[in-house]
């Protein structure tokens, strides 16, 4: 696996969910030393959660359906 960086504002998609939920990269911090990215679900602001970034930039994982938006803000 090659070293991703994981960017505020990208949305990554399970691998396998056809149509399934957006995740939307809200926040990056440090957890343990290990990189994690805050995660929010693009139909519902309500559910979120927090993914290491190495799951979340590994494509057996996690695709990426939407890049950061190009001015560096999160949408």
């Amino acid at each position: 696996m090659s070293k991703k960086r994981v960017q505020i504002g990208q949305v990554f998609q399970s691998v396998g969910s056809v149509g399934g939920r957006g995740w939307r990269v809200t926040a990056t911090v440090d957890l343990l030393g290990i990189p994690h990215a805050r995660v929010v679900c693009t139909d519902d602001d309500g559910v979120f959660k927090t993914l290491s970034c190495s799951v979340l930039a590994d494509p057996s994982h996690y695709r990426l359906i939407a890049a950061a938006p190009a001015d560096g803000m999160a949408a």
